[in-house]
């Protein structure tokens, strides 16, 4: 009886080791091939660009909810355990996924601590023009900062060599290929900011938006900002200030309000009976279905809505 087992002890052996052989090297695959994930549509836009001829990234929030108070489904959890590396704004635009995201063991990429970056603090209705850059970092609020970076040029740029810097660090066989997707990636950015500073060049007609997004832009392309309806997501206006806006509009001949979609009530209210042109700006990509083209596409329409509007 022990002879005739003795064999089949010996296959069963031999059955294990080829399965240790064939399981390890499956697992070293799996985690190299583990997923880049990237936050919002706008910083995918600039990663799928900088990955291109390497591998294609993970869109996570593809809900149409705000990045603030953003909810995962449990998909999304699994994607963010998952991923090797994991780009986003930072805490200041993603507050609600900061937690989740610090708890990964995925390298963490964010934008806000890119070199060069253009920052400007959060306005408020009793300072609504007082912005300040990183030429006078003392008067830079670190927990006020406004966190929708990308929509500046500048601020593209600067974050794209930012994560072109991390995936190289992360993936150095393939330095060569990010390098150069990163000079494209630069010149593309570089001509279409140079489009919408022609195409916005003689609109400096006094706006003014319902919530505080598009400081970034307004900056870099000489609008003329005049205030904010909300400066607070989780708040609305006051009658005070509500009241204080219909005569700005009355006393500065304002002709132009602007908005995320969808369009709030009070925009409708103000607006009722009046000649004011309404705009919706898409800062988020929200409405933008090419992914990769995103930033672009952002640009582009917010660059045609202002002008579309601030045109008398």
């Amino acid at each position: 009886m022990y002879q005739t087992l003795k064999p089949c002890l010996l296959l069963k052996h031999l059955i294990s080791a080829c399965l240790i052989f064939f399981v390890l090297p499956y697992d070293a695959a799996a985690e190299k091939s583990a997923p880049i994930v990237v936050t919002i549509k706008p910083l995918y836009s600039l990663v799928a660009q900088l990955s291109k001829g390497v591998e294609e990234p993970v869109l996570l929030m593809k809900q149409i909810q705000s990045p603030h108070h953003y909810t995962m489904r449990p998909s999304e959890h699994r994607l963010l355990s998952n991923a090797r590396m994991i780009v986003w704004i930072g805490p200041q635009m993603e507050s609600h996924l900061h937690k989740i995201i610090t708890q990964q063991k995925a390298v963490v990429v964010s934008a806000m601590q890119s070199n060069g970056l253009k920052l400007l603090n959060r306005r408020t209705k009793n300072s609504p023009q007082h912005t300040t850059d990183h030429s006078s970092p003392g008067h830079l609020e670190p927990g006020n900062l406004d966190p929708h970076i990308w929509l500046s040029s500048d601020n593209a740029i600067a974050i794209s060599k930012h994560i072109a810097q991390q995936l190289i660090i992360s993936d150095p066989e393939n330095s060569s290929q990010y390098n150069s997707n990163l000079l494209l990636l630069i010149d593309k950015i570089t001509r279409l900011s140079a489009e919408i500073k022609t195409s916005l060049k003689n609109n400096k007609q006094p706006f003014i938006s319902y919530h505080d997004a598009f400081q970034y832009f307004e900056k870099e392309y000489g609008l003329n900002y005049f205030e904010s309806i909300t400066y607070d997501e989780e708040a609305g206006a006051s009658l005070k200030h509500l009241r204080h806006i219909r005569k700005g509009i009355e006393k500065n001949n304002i002709q132009c309000m602007v908005h995320q979609p969808p369009k709030p009530d009070i925009i409708i209210t103000l607006t009722r009976n009046t000649a004011i042109k309404t705009a919706a700006l898409d800062p988020l990509g929200l409405t933008v279905n090419d992914e990769k083209e995103a930033w672009f596409e952002i640009m582009r329409g917010i660059a045609l809505n202002f002008k579309r509007c601030l045109n008398t």
